[in-house]
């Protein structure tokens, strides 16, 4: 039997065209992202455990780099400080007088030298008597015994003053390990723990905004990843709106894929996708909410 000009095609003559990604032509990439400081936001947490003794700075509060933040209780800390301190200072005093001792004692002990070379030339002339000369050298050599003497004290003094040199920084170190500071220019942006609240190692107590340029990090999902480049114009809107909030470029594209993370509530998507994190330095964003999603929109100017 024959087939009709209008009859169907064989399978073999039927050809699947695949459209590549890459090739379709697309102005921009939507992808959500968050509002965070370009260093990132920093939890700050205790070096050691305690009771919270004072509270420095509370949320919204802007601090220096150093400037404490939270103090635990550290009396008997400080107390250690002050004793090692008061050590270190009379040690200081001690070698302070002990060297005065010797440099008197290395001036008589040469008087004493050139004493007795003058007896012992005289008396080789028979201008001297043989005591005169025994009782010379008795005088150096027990000057010269002064000064090994005070020598020794005084390199055991400054052994000791090193000790306590060291112990004084050690319980300065564990007084300071007591207190958290701002470790960068910056604002704080929650407090957690309140006046005599415990805390063990570890916990944290406080979020934290490095001073910065504001950026949105977002990330791109696998199919459209390599359309990102450095340097490509973008903006940031709220999550299904057109009011632009902030414009900017992308100051950093992810040099791999990695799993969908912080951005999908969707479990398979976690699984399923990959994507390339990218960050967007954005223009006069101070009043955007750091921490909060946002559309990130990027422009694809090839």
């Amino acid at each position: 039997m024959n087939e009709g000009c209008g009859g169907s095609a064989s399978p073999e003559s039927v050809k699947a065209e695949t459209v590549e990604p890459s090739a379709l032509k697309i102005s921009k990439i939507v992808a959500v992202g968050r509002v965070e400081p370009e260093r990132r936001i920093a939890a700050l947490s205790v070096d050691v455990a305690g009771i919270v003794q004072r509270i420095e700075k509370q949320a919204g509060d802007a601090v220096k780099k150093g400037e404490p933040i939270l103090e635990l209780q550290n009396d008997l800390e400080r107390a250690r400080v002050r004793l090692s301190q008061t050590k270190v200072a009379t040690q200081v005093e001690e070698i302070r007088m002990i060297q005065a001792s010797l440099k008197s004692a290395m001036l008589k002990a040469e008087n004493l030298k050139q004493k007795y070379e003058r007896v012992k030339n005289l008396a080789a002339s028979g201008a001297e008597t043989q005591q005169k000369l025994d009782d010379a050298k008795t005088d150096y050599d027990a000057a010269a015994v002064d000064v090994k003497r005070l020598e020794a004290s005084l390199a055991s003094a400054q052994k000791r003053l090193n000790e306590f040199s060291a112990d004084a920084k050690i319980s300065s170190v564990e007084a300071e390990r007591r207190i958290v500071k701002a470790p960068l220019d910056g604002k704080v942006l929650s407090m957690d723990l309140s006046l005599g609240e415990s805390v063990q190692s570890g916990d944290k107590v406080a979020d934290f905004a490095p001073t910065g340029d504001v950026t949105a990090l977002a990330e791109v999902d696998e199919l459209f990843a390599s359309r990102v480049k450095l340097g490509q114009k973008a903006f940031v809107r709220t999550q299904g709106g057109s009011d632009t909030l902030a414009v900017g470029e992308v100051m950093f594209v992810a040099p791999y894929l990695k799993k969908k993370s912080l951005f999908s509530d969707d479990s398979a998507n976690l699984e399923d996708r990959r994507v390339r994190e990218v960050r967007i330095r954005l223009l006069n964003a101070e009043k955007l909410l750091l921490n909060s999603r946002v559309e990130c929109v990027i422009l694809i100017n090839d």
